[in-house]
């Protein structure tokens, strides 16, 4: 995911795009945090305090994602994805999702 913000599709889609994502795979214990800073991300494992966005998942939806078997809104919609933020920048992340 934060190695499609190198494309340069996606460098011009998130530039000037500075925010924090929590990433939670609840089935195997494991949280992630993706910072967005000028549209270049990073991740490090671990958690911290007041996320701009959170995404409760398990590890296999968001393999399927990745792989393009399942679209993150499906996944969403059904429950699969729990995510907390503002709707628009939790939009412009499923850009980084999709295979």
């Amino acid at each position: 995911m934060v190695k499609k913000t190198e494309e340069p599709k996606m460098q011009k889609r998130f530039s000037n795009y500075s925010k924090t994502l929590l990433m939670s795979f609840e089935d195997i214990g494991i949280d992630l945090t993706v910072s967005f800073v000028d549209g270049k991300g990073t991740v490090e494992k671990g958690t911290i305090a007041d996320p701009n966005m959170t995404v409760r998942t398990d590890s296999r939806t968001i393999i399927d994602i990745m792989s393009g078997n399942l679209s993150a809104m499906r996944a969403f919609m059904s429950g699969k994805i729990k995510a907390d933020g503002p709707a628009r920048d939790l939009m412009k992340l499923q850009h980084l999702l999709k295979a």
